[in-house]
């Protein structure tokens, strides 16, 4: 048996009061002689021996209720088998305050409940212990070690969040700020709904180091419905085109909806509506067509009625309408009659040309297509600034030349992840496979069912065959003729011949005439639709931002707050790191000294729309299996004082509390009735 307070242990010493009081109160008898005691017959006589029995019995009483009076308030215990001598504690508490902790609960909602546990939780614990405060928010403030006190404060300005993370990201988080600590004795506190989407039980079993307690708030079951996602079919946003834009809607309920509206909004108009009917845990795709009817950004909405979850019944989306695509040439020895054929007169393209030796890579920014024209060799520099360009979402088209430096070449190509050339094969070779499935030809062609005359290659350049790429053209012996290559954010693309009279006659054939149109007109980078609040969000700006210049501020449209965000010049462009500083869904408008460079839609995140929850028999199942976390109840109105038990381990101080009361009224009971037991005895025997 240890003490809780055993400080409390010096109240011992007040036995010493009754010993003293009783020594000093034993009274002496002394004999008065009577003439006549015959009025005394009826009077109960006391000896010696009695009364000192009874006086005995009273002062043991009276030590035995002081004793366990004193016992109760140093607040004895039994430990626990496994605990340690571990001098001061660490607790941890995660209290989720993701968007689904703000459903109702009896009292007022999850979060509020969260939070009171919480504190019932900090207050089991000493001033002396550490503590670590964490929520969805992962602030700076929460990566520090607090007292009692400060982590009493910062429960009581926990709010409702759009973060939400897993259960992983938590625990990295929470060894990151417990790292600091150096206290051994440890406790884990989490208290959350536990929806299923966020947290993986199998987490918790990397350590086991300390006890870990899981909380859980539990809500009533709740139907939802979510604007999930959305997207173009169209590769290209043009004016005056007819555009289909596919939207996917999710039911997260169990209950059938029907008829649900599913409104689009552009530029504040409303611009196209349909009706959808969804299955309980289904979602369904749906098509809204309308025409492009103005350039530039355009703010568009995807919204539904839906209650009484209604954060995520509307999806912000952006995108620009440019008037062209910009097409940069580079050439060696004269600019290509056949690119600019292709290119160059038609009014979708922006056509630039210019000479590998009196580049201009400034204009690289506007372009979103670069074609290498049979380019001997490549410099350093030209190779360090096409892969920045390939990296932040351009187009690269190679045509060979077979009097080309292959050794720059290699790298060159190696480092975007695409196949290099190898050597020049002079071989007469008709065009075999054709992948009228990819979309460089998909939906150019009526029918690919009848024969076409394909056209003949007299030489090419061979390529190996190591990366992943997409195969439009092959040859008949199998070579590759035009392939896709991904490489980050961009597209590059291998011819095995150039446009040249001197490699055949594909470059002048129908058949060849559509992959490389369309290679021009899908090549237009088109910006992210939206980003997600919470998520580590970039933004990729087809500019740099001089040192010295205005630098580039974010505005939020709907109130009108700005921010500056991370920037970082890559090249020819800058990146904008938004972290955590976005915290509200809408539009931002993206600019420098007044002028408009980009419209961003954040939205929040739709994890949290899934109302799957783990109830009290999952996690009492989890719990047994792993045994790496035990279950308690927020509910338990006496939460601070289950803690203590957990924490020191049996307490007994009731029973000494008992065991006092019990001492005190026995006394009572003796003084009451020994004399008066003695007293009726005589008189019934006269009777």
């Amino acid at each position: 048996m240890q003490f809780a307070n055993p400080v409390f242990l010096f109240g011992l010493l007040a036995v010493l009061v009754p010993i003293i009081i009783h020594l000093f109160n034993f009274r002496r008898y002394r004999t008065f002689y009577f003439s006549n005691v015959k009025m005394l017959q009826d009077v109960m006589q006391k000896t010696r021996r009695e009364s000192q029995l009874q006086h005995l019995i009273v002062l043991a009483l009276r030590i035995l209720g002081i004793a366990a009076l004193a016992l109760a308030f140093a607040r004895p215990y039994i430990p626990h088998a496994d605990s340690q001598n571990k001098q001061g504690n660490l607790v941890t508490l995660f209290v989720d305050n993701s968007f689904s902790m703000d459903a109702n609960s009896k009292d007022a909602n999850l979060l509020q409940d969260a939070i009171l546990a919480a504190k019932n939780i900090v207050n089991a614990f000493s001033y002396s212990d550490d503590f670590v405060l964490i929520t969805q928010d992962f602030s700076a403030k929460q990566s520090h070690l607090l007292n009692k006190e400060e982590v009493l404060s910062l429960l009581d300005e926990i709010e409702i969040s759009p973060n939400s993370h897993t259960l992983d990201e938590v625990l990295a988080f929470e060894n990151n700020a417990c790292s600091r600590s150096i206290k051994q004795n440890i406790f884990r506190y989490y208290i959350s709904d536990f929806q299923k989407c966020n947290f993986d039980f199998a987490d918790l079993q990397h350590d086991k180091k300390g006890r870990t307690f899981v909380i859980p708030v539990l809500s009533k079951p709740t139907n939802n419905v979510a604007v999930d996602s959305c997207w173009f079919q169209a590769p290209v946003l043009k004016r005056g085109q007819q555009v289909t834009l596919q939207a996917r809607i999710r039911n997260y309920g169990n209950s059938e909806v029907v008829k649900l509206p599913v409104k689009l909004h552009i530029n504040d108009k409303q611009t196209s509506m349909a009706v959808v009917d969804l299955q309980p845990g289904s979602s369904t795709e749906l098509q809204m067509n309308y025409t492009i009817d103005q350039s530039g950004y355009q703010r568009a909405v995807l919204s539904i009625d839906d209650s009484p979850i209604t954060y995520d019944d509307r999806l912000y989306f952006s995108y620009n309408v440019t008037p062209s695509t910009g097409i940069a040439v580079i050439y060696e020895k004269s600019p290509n009659k056949y690119l600019r054929a292709l290119y160059g007169k038609d009014s979708l393209f922006s056509y630039t040309e210019m000479n590998v030796k009196q580049m201009n890579y400034a204009k690289l920014a506007d372009c979103q297509l670069v074609v290498l024209d049979a380019v001997t060799s490549i410099s350093s520099g030209l190779a360090d600034e096409l892969k920045q360009f390939v990296t932040r979402g351009g187009s690269l088209l190679c045509l060979p030349n077979e009097n080309a430096d292959l050794k720059s070449w290699q790298p060159f190509l190696s480092a975007l992840g695409c196949d290099y050339y190898t050597a020049i094969v002079t071989a007469t070779v008709k065009v075999g496979k054709i992948n009228y499935k990819s979309r460089y030809f998909k939906g150019s062609l009526e029918s690919t069912a009848g024969a076409i005359e394909k056209p003949t290659v007299l030489k090419y350049l061979e390529q190996t065959h190591r990366q992943p790429a997409e195969m439009i053209m092959q040859l008949e012996n199998g070579s590759p003729l035009l392939s896709a290559y991904r490489a980050e954010q961009g597209t590059v693309f291998l011819s095995a011949v150039p446009f040249d009279d001197a490699y055949g006659e594909v470059h002048k054939h129908a058949l060849s005439f559509i992959p490389f149109h369309n290679i021009g007109i899908m090549s237009q980078m088109q910006d992210q639709l939206f980003f997600t609040i919470g998520s580590d969000n970039q933004y990729t700006l087809g500019q740099t931002v001089q040192r010295g210049e205005d630098v580039l501020t974010v505005k939020a449209l709907k109130t009108g707050e700005e921010l500056i965000p991370e920037q970082r010049n890559t090249g020819n462009a800058t990146i904008l790191f938004f972290r955590s500083q976005v915290s509200e869904p809408g539009f931002y408008e993206v600019s420098q000294s007044g002028a408009t460079l980009g419209v961003l839609a954040f939205n929040y995140n739709r994890k949290e729309s899934d109302l799957d929850y783990y109830n009290e028999d999952e996690l009492s199942k989890l719990s047994k299996q792993g045994e790496t976390f035990e279950i308690m109840n927020a509910d338990e109105k006496n939460l601070t004082g289950q803690i203590a038990e957990q924490l020191n381990g049996t307490p007994l101080w009731r029973y000494f509390v008992i065991a006092a009361l019990l001492c005190f009224l026995a006394e009572i009971l003796l003084l009451r009735f020994w004399g008066r037991a003695k007293m009726e005895e005589p008189t019934n025997k006269s009777a």
